[in-house]
C-alpha cells in the first residue's frame, strides 16, 4: 500500500487547518510550525523517491516564473541593507514555492481536490461562526476571527464562499462532493444555505469594504463562468445598488469613516509613496524592508492630531510591496505567472470537464513512456463547479491583495498557493495531450539519502532556531515590563546568541541595560547599553528609532535638567553626540517633528537657542499639534523677553488643548497634547491670557 498519498493529505490538511488559528499565521510560533510541516512534507517525498529509484518532478507551464521570482528574491536578499527580514522572508517565499510544487505533485486526481476543497469549506464555515459568536456573544465590533486583522479574514472567507456559490449555482445533482446517499436534497440545501448565510454575515461583521469587494469579485467570476459577462454584471450591479441604499454594518462604515477616521482611506498616499520607492530604487530596497524606507515618503493626513503619526508597515497593496522590494521586475514576473494560472483555469473550463483523462506521459533520460497510477476517472460535471469555485476563490484573493497586504498573511498566502494548485492539477487531468515530468534517477540511495537527510536536518534547525530565539524575547520582553529585570535579561541574552543578527534583539536589551543604567548610574551598566544599541544601528543601519535610543542614552548620560544649565566638558561631550545622532535620524526619517523637537532641546541645553528655536519651529511646522515644541518656543522666548511671542504660542497649546479635549486619544496622541502649561502661564501672565 502507498502510504505517502494519505501522509500527503494529512500535512496539507494541517497547514490549512493550522495556518489561520494564530493570528492567520502572523506569529513568530505560527510561522516556525507551518515552515517545519513544509519541510517535514518535502523531507518524505524526496524519502519515498529515493526509496522508488527516482525523483519525479512535474513540468509545468510557470516553471521558469516560479524559478524566476524566487531568483528575484533572492537577489533583493544579497542586496539588503539588512539582511536579517531579508533572508526570513526569503525562506518563506521558498517554502510557497517549494509547497506549490508538492501540492501539484501530490493532486494527481479529482478525489484529491475534492478532499482538499471540503477542508476549504470546513475552516472558512468554522472561522465565519467564531467570528459571529465574538460579534454576538462578546460585542466585538469587528470580529476578526482567529486573523489578526477583520479585513484578512473576510479575504480569507471569500474562498469558501466563492466555492459554495458555484455549488448552489451548479446545483445539488453535480455536487455528490458535498453530499451522501442518505441524505436528502432538502437537508442538503438547508446546510448549504445555512453555511451561506453564515459566511456573508461574518464579512457583514468585519465591516470589511475590501472584503466586501472581492466577495462581489469571487461571486461574479462565478456568475460569468456559469451565466456569461452580462448576466453577471447586471447582478452584479444590483448587489451594489442594493448595498447602497439598505443599511448594513459595511455600508455605515463606508459613509462615516472617513470623518471619524482619516487614515482609512490614506491608501491611495501610501501607493503613491510606493511607486516613489520603485521610482528611486528600480532594482528594489531589499525584502522585507519597506516598513524601515517608509518614513523617507511619509506623507500628511490632515484631521488627525499628529498628520504624520500613521507608520505603515505595509502599502497594503502586495503588488507595489514586491516592486518596492524586489523592484518592478517582481511585479512583471508575478503578473506572467498570474497570465499562465489564468490560462490554464480557462483550459479546464473550456474542457467543460467531459473529456478523459489520457495517462500522463514520463520524460526521462530513456525517452518517454506512460506515467503508472495516474489516470483520472473521467470527469464529470461537479467538477466543474469546484473548479470555477475555486477560480474565483483565486481572483477574489488576487484582487483583494491589490487592496491590502493580504499575502503577508500566511493562511491567505497558503490558500492562493492550494487553490493555484488545485487549478494547475485540475489543467492537467483534463489536458487532451500527455503531461510530462522530469525523472531524476537515483543510482546511490545512500549518496541521496544522506544529502535529503542534512537538507532537511539543516532547515529544520535553523527555522527552530529562529522561532526559538522569538519565544526566548518574547518572554523576557514581558519579564522587563513586569520589572523583572535580572530574568529579562538573561531572556534576552538567550534570544541573541541563538539569532544574533536580529537588531530588535539587541534593542531590547540595550533598552533593558539603559532603564538599569538609568536607576543606578552604573557605568558598566552604560557601556552594555551602548553596546547593544550600536550593534542594533550597525545590523539594520534604516530604523531611526534605534538612532532615537542611543540619543537618549546620551542624554542620560549627561544628567541635564530640562532647563539650561552650567555644562561640564563631559556633559557637552554627550550633548553633541545626542545631536549628531539626532541629525542621522532626522536624515532617516525627515517627517518626524519629534527627532526636531530632541534636537532642540539638546541645543537650548547647549545654549544655541539659533538652532533650538530653528529645530521647534521646524517641528511646529510639520505637526502644528506637537504642543511639546510650542512650549519650548514660548520658553525660549520668555528667556530673551519676547513675551508676546510667548503668549500667543501659550494661547495657541490652550485652543488645540481644547480642541481635542472630547477626541479619543492612542498613546501617540496623548504624547502630542500633554504639555504643562502652568508655569508658562504664570510666565507671560495668566490674566492676558485669560482675557
Amino acid at each position: 500500500m502507498n502510504i505517502l498519498s494519505p501522509i500527503s493529505l494529512l500535512l496539507v490538511s494541517a497547514l490549512v487547518i493550522f495556518s489561520p488559528l494564530q493570528e492567520g499565521g502572523t506569529t513568530h510560533p505560527a510561522q516556525m510550525i507551518i515552515r517545519l510541516l513544509i519541510v517535514t512534507w518535502l523531507g518524505i517525498v524526496l524519502a519515498a523517491g529515493i526509496r522508488a529509484g527516482r525523483l519525479a518532478i512535474p513540468v509545468l507551464t510557470m516553471r521558469y516564473v516560479v524559478l524566476a521570482f524566487v531568483g528575484l528574491a533572492l537577489a533583493a536578499t544579497i542586496l539588503s541593507p539588512y539582511p536579517h527580514p531579508s533572508r526570513q522572508w526569503l525562506i518563506m517565499i521558498a517554502g510557497y514555492a517549494t509547497l506549490f510544487y508538492l501540492l501539484v505533485s501530490f493532486v494527481d486526481r479529482w478525489e484529491h481536490i475534492r478532499m482538499l476543497t471540503l477542508v476549504i469549506v470546513l475552516m472558512g464555515v468554522g472561522e465565519a461562526g467564531w467570528a459571529i459568536m465574538q460579534g454576538l456573544a462578546w460585542n466585538v465590533v469587528r470580529p476578526a476571527g482567529t486573523f489578526f486583522n477583520p479585513n484578512f479574514l473576510a479575504g480569507y472567507l471569500t474562498v469558501t464562499w466563492t466555492i459554495l456559490v458555484s455549488g448552489a449555482i451548479y446545483g445539488y445533482r453535480q455536487i455528490p462532493a458535498f453530499s451522501r446517499p442518505w441524505m436528502s436534497p432538502v437537508l442538503w440545501w438547508l446546510g448549504f444555505v445555512t453555511a451561506l448565510g453564515m459566511l456573508f454575515l461574518a464579512v457583514l461583521f468585519t465591516q470589511s469594504r475590501g472584503g466586501m469587494i472581492v466577495c462581489l469579485v469571487g461571486t461574479g467570476f462565478v456568475l460569468t463562468a456559469r451565466y456569461g459577462w452580462k448576466l453577471a454584471g447586471s447582478c452584479v450591479a444590483a448587489v451594489v445598488l442594493l448595498g447602497l441604499f439598505v443599511p448594513t454594518p459595511i455600508r455605515d462604515r463606508v459613509l462615516t469613516e472617513h470623518q471619524q477616521n482619516p487614515v482609512s482611506y490614506a491608501r491611495w498616499q501610501m501607493w503613491q509613496g510606493a511607486v516613489a520607492q520603485m521610482v528611486d530604487h528600480p532594482f528594489g530596497i531589499g525584502l522585507g524592508l519597506y516598513q524601515y524606507t517608509y518614513p523617507l515618503y511619509a506623507f500628511p493626513i490632515d484631521g488627525e492630531i499628529s498628520r504624520f503619526g500613521k507608520v505603515a508597515q505595509t502599502p497594503h497593496n502586495d503588488y507595489l510591496q514586491m516592486g518596492v522590494e524586489m523592484g518592478p521586475g517582481a511585479i512583471l514576473v508575478f503578473g506572467i505567472g498570474v497570465v499562465l494560472l489564468i490560462r490554464e483555469l480557462r483550459q479546464v473550463l473550456q474542457s467543460r470537464l467531459r473529456r478523459p483523462t489520457r495517462r500522463p506521459l514520463v520524460r526521462s533520460s530513456g525517452g518517454v513512456s506512460p506515467r503508472r497510477g495516474c489516470a483520472a476517472p473521467c470527469p464529470r460535471g461537479w467538477q466543474r463547479s469546484l473548479i470555477v469555485g475555486i477560480g474565483g476563490g483565486v481572483m477574489a484573493l488576487l484582487t483583494h491583495a491589490a487592496l491590502d497586504s493580504s499575502l503577508r498573511e500566511s493562511a491567505l498566502a497558503i490558500m492562493l498557493a492550494l487553490c493555484s494548485a488545485m487549478i494547475v492539477s485540475a489543467a492537467r487531468l483534463t489536458r487532451r495531450g500527455a503531461d510530462a515530468v522530469y525523472v531524476i534517477p537515483i543510482h546511490s540511495r545512500w549518496t541521496w539519502g544522506i544529502g535529503v537527510a542534512c537538507l532537511v536536518l539543516v532547515v529544520g534547525v535553523e527555522v527552530t532556531r529562529l522561532g526559538v530565539a522569538w519565544m526566548k524575547f518574547d518572554a523576557a520582553s514581558r519579564r522587563a515590563i513586569a520589572g523583572d529585570t535580572d530574568a529579562a535579561i538573561e531572556g534576552l541574552k538567550a534570544a541573541v546568541s541563538l539569532d544574533p543578527g536580529k537588531a530588535l534583539y539587541h534593542h531590547g536589551l540595550g533598552s533593558v541595560y539603559a532603564r538599569a543604567f538609568e536607576a543606578s548610574r552604573d557605568k558598566q551598566a552604560f557601556q552594555l547599553a551602548y553596546a547593544e544599541f550600536k550593534q542594533a544601528i550597525e545590523l539594520n543601519p534604516l530604523d531611526s528609532r534605534l538612532l532615537g535610543l542611543l540619543g537618549q542614552l546620551y542624554l542620560s548620560a549627561a544628567r541635564v535638567s530640562l532647563s539650561p544649565a552650567s555644562l561640564d566638558d563631559q556633559q557637552k561631550v554627550w550633548l553633541h553626540a545626542a545631536v549628531q545622532v539626532y541629525e542621522r535620524a532626522i536624515q532617516l526619517s525627515p517627517f518626524s517633528a519629534m527627532y526636531r523637537y530632541e534636537q532642540a532641546r539638546l541645543y537650548w541645553m547647549l545654549g544655541e537657542r539659533s538652532d533650538a528655536e530653528r529645530r521647534g519651529k521646524e517641528a511646529e511646522n510639520l505637526e502644528p499639534n506637537f504642543l511639546p515644541a510650542r512650549a519650548l518656543l514660548a520658553r525660549l522666548w520668555i528667556e530673551v523677553g519676547q513675551v508676546d511671542q510667548a503668549r500667543g504660542q501659550v494661547r495657541e497649546i490652550l485652543a488645540r488643548q481644547a480642541r481635542y479635549k472630547e477626541r479619543s486619544m492612542n498613546s501617540l496622541d496623548h504624547a502630542f497634547m500633554n504639555v504643562d502649561v502652568g508655569p508658562l502661564l504664570v510666565a507671560v501672565g495668566e490674566t492676558a491670557v485669560a482675557g
